[in-house]
């Protein structure tokens, strides 16, 4: 099929032909016309375009460089005379070292294809690496600043370097001069030191997987001490591997403490900043983490000497103090180291005495206190003190009712005397007496007519009269 389109391509009508021209060329031919629709015409060129070229490599300058919500990014390559539209899906962009930018020069990895709803060719990128130095440092910048905020360089998490190890793992290249001088380094400052060499590619393709495989490795082994990761000097691209964020993430999940020993020592790659302690050649390195054999002895040995004056003048000031001691008279005379004891004894012995006897007087007077108040407490008590009050207030009682008797009964005499003194009986004792007619006393003679009956009440009795006169008063 796309060798038929290739070959009617190759004889493509001109612009010029008429329609008589162009109805003897299809006579010619002996074929028909053949009508396109706009998406078919486009799949039909996308085809070709595909089979055409396949993969390419292009480099040129990134330009309005976006990323939409999808998480794929769109761009367009250009260089001084023409410009081609890109795009980078999301699942090509996790492996891009660098986050793209406007204005980088890149070279591009990807294929060509044709975007059918609008008809324009575009290329799908797969890779980006960036060109010259100033890209790469800039992709360099842009890692240390990510994993410096993730809390990669922190001090915090650098972990101490054993003081004498005896083991260590070396992540190198096995045929490098770094190698070499790592170990003669280490087998002339302590020989007996154990080097495990952990091959690996410390430049090119591969090499930062390479590296971070070889750190995990040696994490496996559990008596390894320290790692050194590291290579010889080189340009920044042949530094590069160091730079790549898988090695960072490797040295980090390390839980074997790491020395970083890349290039020279002007040189500082990302894995410096991580690394547990940074050397500055491959060389320091190894007389950083292993100690000379001969100076540790020599410590140990004036430790020993110096640890044993020590001992020997702790001892003869001991023995000088027990000799000054063995001359006191109480070593002589061991019953007098008991006097000063027996003598307290008998002193805390009167105290105690002393003390328990006044213990009890409090305690007895304590129980005499305790005995009053539950005797006043006990209901026998009460009932007689009650009993005393009652016959107290029984007394008081019958002294003030008597009085109040004797106070009455004068009181009463007197009231006697009085009604006595105006009582009619008493009047009647003395010779008096009351007339009285109709039950009503008479008190002047012009109440009564001759004739009328009248009641005499005597002091003693009385009589019944009839009046004969009445008399005037004069």
């Amino acid at each position: 099929m796309i060798q038929k389109r290739q070959s009617r391509l190759k004889k493509p009508l001109k612009q010029s032909e008429g329609s008589a021209d162009l109805e003897e060329h299809l006579q010619a031919d002996n074929m028909q016309p053949q009508v396109y629709s706009v998406s078919g015409l486009t799949q039909d060129i996308r085809a070709i375009m595909e089979a055409a070229f396949g993969s390419v490599w292009v480099e040129g300058e990134i330009s309005n460089f976006r990323t939409v919500a999808s998480g794929h990014s769109y761009f367009v390559l250009k260089d001084g005379k023409a410009q081609i539209r890109c795009v980078l899906f999301k699942g090509h962009r996790a492996g891009i070292k660098f986050q793209p930018e406007d204005g980088d020069q890149v070279l591009m990895f990807g294929r060509i294809s044709v975007y059918d709803a609008r008809g324009e060719y575009q290329i799908i990128a797969e890779s980006l690496e960036p060109r010259g130095l100033g890209a790469l440092q800039k992709a360099y910048e842009q890692l240390k600043e990510k994993l410096g905020k993730e809390g990669l360089f922190k001090d915090e998490t650098k972990k101490p370097l054993p003081e004498f190890p005896w083991k260590i793992g070396v992540v190198t290249s096995s045929t490098g001069a770094a190698v070499r001088d790592i170990l003669n380094v280490i087998r002339r400052r302590n020989p007996s030191v154990s080097v495990i060499i952990r091959p690996a590619l410390v430049q090119g393709e591969g090499s930062a997987k390479n590296i971070a495989q070889g750190i995990r490795d040696l994490n496996k082994i559990e008596d390894v001490d320290v790692i050194i990761v590291g290579r010889g000097g080189g340009s920044l691209e042949d530094l590069w591997a160091f730079n790549e964020e898988e090695v960072a993430r490797a040295i980090f999940a390390s839980h074997t403490p790491i020395v970083s020993a890349v290039g020279h020592e002007i040189d500082f790659t990302i894995a410096d900043f991580v690394a547990d302690l940074r050397a500055p050649t491959p060389s320091a390195a190894a007389e950083l983490t292993v100690p000379v054999l001969k100076d540790t002895l020599e410590d140990i040995r004036s430790s020993t000497e110096e640890l044993i004056s020590i001992m020997r003048r702790t001892v003869a000031g001991y023995r000088e103090f027990l000799d000054r001691m063995m001359d006191r008279r109480f070593f002589h005379q061991p019953k007098e180291i008991f006097n000063p004891q027996i003598q307290r004894l008998d002193d805390l012995q009167s105290r105690m005495m002393r003390s328990l006897g006044q213990g009890l007087t409090q305690q007895q007077q304590r129980l005499k206190d305790k005995k009053h108040r539950l005797i006043q407490a006990s209901p026998k008590y009460k009932i007689q003190l009650s009993s005393e009050k009652l016959t107290g207030l029984q007394n008081r009682a019958v002294k003030n009712i008597q009085t109040l008797l004797r106070f009455r009964r004068e009181r009463f005499e007197g009231i006697l005397k009085n009604m006595n003194a105006v009582n009619p009986l008493a009047i009647l004792e003395r010779g008096y007496s009351i007339c009285s007619k109709d039950e009503k006393s008479i008190h002047s003679s012009t109440a009564i007519n001759p004739g009328d009956k009248v009641k005499i009440r005597l002091s003693r009795g009385g009589l019944d009269c009839t009046v004969d006169n009445i008399i005037e008063e004069k």
